[in-house]
């Protein structure tokens, strides 16, 4: 195609790309702040665990805690 509609079509495959890009990026940051902010919720939540993927079972955090 010649003429000013093969330059409109590439005009929007242009923005139809960057958007992409844009949604892509903004998705993958959005997912990540949320698994953050998710393991810090159930960090929180569990008491006595400096990192929460590392529990002990309960019995060990209260004996080590009194002794």
């Amino acid at each position: 195609m010649t003429g000013p509609l093969s330059t409109l079509s590439r005009a929007l495959e242009e923005l139809a790309d960057t958007t992409a890009d844009w949604a892509v990026d903004l998705l993958r940051r959005t997912a990540g702040e949320m698994g953050t902010a998710l393991d810090r919720d159930a960090m929180r939540d569990v008491e006595g665990a400096a990192e929460w993927r590392d529990l002990a079972p309960k019995e060990q955090r209260y004996a080590t805690a009194h002794s």
